[in-house]
């Protein structure tokens, strides 16, 4: 099933260095991962055809469901360019299970990062087979996720149309398409797409690697970082958000905010990378983030 369902991957042409650089992180966390599609730039064999204005995101996306459509495609793998695994995948969960299950769900989205054990549920939980995924509640702010997951390509399309027709050009944007795109009110081509969106359990569908992100010494590595916190705060000190905080693990493990941040080298993903000393997290991104120019 890895073969009929692709990985399509946004990107712009500035940002093209950074995509094929986690174009190489996949394929170094998920070996035999499913082709990769990428859209809104050229210049390399898996680039689409540019045909909009690359600053149009939903435009570029919106065109490239189109053309997998096309193809016969049902499901796409949506991961963005400054998303790579930082472990492990779990091909077996990411090319079988996860489809059937958002086959049978009726799912329009099943995010592959998971609940607990940084992220509580807040949905309800469902038992499907040996799993238990979670149904993301109506009043959940990013039921429409862009974290890497699963879509039904069909209702993915339709959702980027609809915002494109509804929405002003400069709103076409990644974060409109989360924000907007998960309001009922406001977003929605069908109210029962969005009360079908899910995500799966994070440790029982993680490869023994990933699941490792959240062992006893990770989380007393968390525990001194936070009481650092607490006292900087009682002394004033500018708060910042604790890397350790930001790996999600599940069948596509990643981290939270990504490798960039307001057009930059993501500082908490180098700290990250830095204080677990994983060399392989970082090797090749700043000459990659080199050749993105403005």
């Amino acid at each position: 099933m890895s073969r009929e369902i692709p990985i399509l991957m946004p990107t712009a042409p500035r940002y093209l260095a950074l995509a094929q650089w986690t174009c190489g992180q996949i394929a170094r966390f998920w070996p035999g991962h499913p082709d990769i599609i990428i859209c809104g730039a050229e210049g390399d064999p898996r680039c689409l055809p540019l045909k909009d204005d690359p600053a149009d995101w939903m435009r570029i996306v919106a065109r490239a469901c189109e053309d997998l459509l096309a193809r016969g495609k049902r499901q796409v793998y949506l991961i963005l360019d400054d998303h790579p695994p930082i472990a492990g995948c779990n091909g077996d969960v990411l090319e079988r299970v996860l489809p059937e299950m958002a086959e049978e769900l009726g799912a329009t989205t099943v995010l592959s990062v998971g609940y607990v054990p940084l992220i509580q549920p807040k949905g309800s939980i469902a038992a499907w087979r040996a799993y238990h995924p979670e149904r993301l509640p109506m009043d959940a702010v990013f039921k429409l996720s862009l974290h890497p997951a699963l879509w039904n390509l069909e209702r993915l399309h339709m959702i980027l149309t609809h915002l494109i027709v509804h929405l002003p050009s400069p709103d076409h944007n990644p974060w409109a398409f989360e924000r907007i795109g998960s309001d009922p009110d406001r977003g929605a081509v069908r109210r029962e797409w969005l009360a079908s969106c899910w995500r799966v359990g994070g440790l029982e569908t993680s490869t023994p690697e990933a699941a490792a992100l959240h062992d006893w010494k990770d989380r007393g590595q968390r525990g001194w970082r936070r009481l650092q916190g607490v006292i900087g705060k009682i002394k004033g000190a500018a708060e910042t958000i604790d890397p350790l905080l930001h790996p999600r693990i599940g069948p596509y493990p990643c981290f939270w905010s990504g490798v960039m941040k307001k057009g930059k080298i993501n500082a908490d993903y180098l700290a990250y990378a830095g204080i677990k000393k994983r060399t392989e997290l970082t090797k090749g991104l700043e000459e990659a983030f080199s050749q993105c120019r403005s």
